[in-house]
């Protein structure tokens, strides 16, 4: 598994992230393939599509950003790593401490994108 450091210098795999993709929409497009109410152009045509995200994780004892890749129905994750304490503070007040999986929100996709020196 990779971490922040890691991806710093995996400039392919930086290249394959769809920063506009969420978890949700993630698994309609991976595990609801044709099912109704996902059907727009970003649907998944077949156990051939391939999506990378970025997804935060709070069900552990902290937060964690995870570099998530899905295949058809399979999903590997590929890096996981904290945030800066004040980010994570911030972010768990705003989703209510609550468990679950989630989008990154504007002000961590910018620090991430910063670390990762994306656009």
């Amino acid at each position: 598994m990779k971490r922040l450091e890691d991806l710093k210098n995996d400039l392919p795999l930086i290249n394959t992230v769809d920063w506009n993709l969420n978890p949700a929409v993630a698994v309609g497009r991976h595990l609801e393939w044709g099912a109704g109410w996902y059907c727009d152009e970003q649907r998944g045509r077949g156990s051939e599509d391939e999506s990378t995200y970025f997804a935060i994780n709070t069900w552990g004892e902290y937060p964690v950003i995870t570099l998530v890749h899905r295949k058809g129905f399979d999903m590997e994750e590929l890096a996981t790593f904290r945030m800066p304490a004040k980010m994570e503070e911030a972010f768990l007040k705003s989703i209510n401490n609550h468990r679950g999986i989630y989008e990154l929100d504007p002000n961590i996709k910018t620090w991430l994108k910063g670390q990762l020196n994306a656009r």
